[in-house]
């Protein structure tokens, strides 16, 4: 075992999981009505990103709180519950055109 964060030995994605754990935890010793994280995701696997996006979801449906989740990329078939909403927001080159793109495959 090692410390966490310690001597740089952790991935991008242990420190993210991590980071996402704590902040979580914290939600009934520091209340606030919403977190933003920004691409918290994007060194994780998609074992860990799914595991997160679930506890954030478990949180959120048992604590009353909101999470904005700010990200390139979202896994396909997450669990998002009937109160979680999602907004997609699409620009730049490489973007899908509007006739082609599918978003039931993102929810």
């Amino acid at each position: 075992l090692h410390v966490l964060g310690e001597a740089g030995r952790d991935s991008g994605g242990e420190r993210s999981v991590a980071t996402m754990v704590y902040l979580i935890s914290l939600q009934d010793i520091n209340p606030a009505p919403f977190r933003v994280v920004d691409e918290i995701n994007q060194a994780m696997d998609s074992t860990n990103e799914r595991n997160i996006f679930t506890c954030i979801t478990d949180a959120c449906r048992n604590g009353g709180k909101q999470y904005f989740l700010l990200t390139p990329k979202l896994l396909p078939d997450l669990d998002y519950g009937k109160d979680t909403a999602i907004q997609l927001v699409f620009n730049g080159p490489y973007m899908e055109r509007s006739d082609t793109f599918r978003p039931e495959i993102f929810v």
